[in-house]
């Protein structure tokens, strides 16, 4: 049986808990209120190794540590203000559909069992991560998330599948076979892919897409050498230049697959995206 969040009290906390049988964790800022205006919180997506367990989270195999032994991004949110908020959501699941479910999940669990702010909600996405993040924000969430931050995130299935890197993880997600023909797998996985779902999306809502989507931040090393700049970043930033939506791309020059280890000032650059996007609310 599936665990409700356990009771919060004022100030910062975090706690854990199974939603949709998977373990989450929230962690609160130090002027969290568990009655009075709520604050508003960010569902981070973790990328490749990630995890979350009882007592225990990590954001990826990279992550930045801290002091506490936790990510410095999170960290950077909530001395911002900021709730975070995260799901093991099916380990390194590339937006499978069971994993697409665990966020939206965990999403509606927060606005019933926490004091978050329903029109200051966010979701950040590291690495293969984006692809569950979009999964739900271009899905059963579509108009409900306020800003999405992508940090060298996986944004093009077919460019994963024809560079080769990493199309046996992304195909073995997925229950198709490692050596699949790049034609085929595309064309299988076209549905799923983040790219191709946003350009359907604003063909299929025209003038409405705009107010749909979420404010995106883009974040991501120009030398990419795993998740390619041009065929993820700006490849989406594109599509969402040509319908009117609103966009940030950080580009981060000379810098390949290593946002992570850059630590502070790219949290810093992530954080000031948030604050900016929830304050116009």
């Amino acid at each position: 049986m599936n665990q409700l969040i356990p009771p919060l009290q004022n100030g910062a906390q975090t706690v854990f808990f199974q939603v949709a049988t998977e373990w989450c964790f929230l962690r609160t800022p130090s002027d969290y209120i568990t009655a009075g205006p709520p604050i508003p919180c960010v569902i981070f997506c973790h990328g490749n190794s990630g995890y979350v367990r009882d007592g225990d989270y990590r954001v990826s195999a990279k992550d930045t540590l801290d002091d506490e032994g936790k990510s410095i991004f999170i960290r950077t949110l909530i001395d911002s203000g900021i709730a975070v908020a995260g799901s093991h959501a099916k380990g390194s699941a590339w937006g499978t559909p069971d994993s697409v479910f665990s966020y939206v999940a965990l999403f509606h669990t927060l606005l019933k069992d926490a004091n978050l702010d329903s029109r200051r909600m966010g979701m950040l996405g590291g690495g293969l991560g984006a692809s569950a993040l979009w999964g739900a924000t271009a899905g059963p969430l579509l108009g409900r998330v306020q800003a999405v931050a992508l940090q060298q995130a996986a944004l093009n299935f077919e460019s994963v599948i024809r560079e080769q890197k990493f199309k046996a993880d992304l195909l073995n997600a997925w229950g198709l076979p490692e050596d699949a023909d790049d034609d085929l797998a595309v064309s299988t996985l076209a549905h799923s892919d983040p790219l191709q779902r946003i350009r359907k999306l604003v063909t299929e809502k025209g003038a409405d897409a705009p107010d749909l989507l979420p404010e995106v931040g883009f974040f991501h090393g120009d030398q990419d050498e795993n998740l390619l700049y041009a065929a993820n970043p700006v490849a989406m930033a594109e599509v969402l230049e040509a319908c009117g939506a609103k966009y940030l791309l950080k580009t981060y020059k000379g810098i390949g697959h290593a946002t992570y280890e850059h630590g502070q000032p790219v949290a810093d650059d992530v954080k000031s995206f948030f604050l900016h996007a929830f304050a116009k609310v």
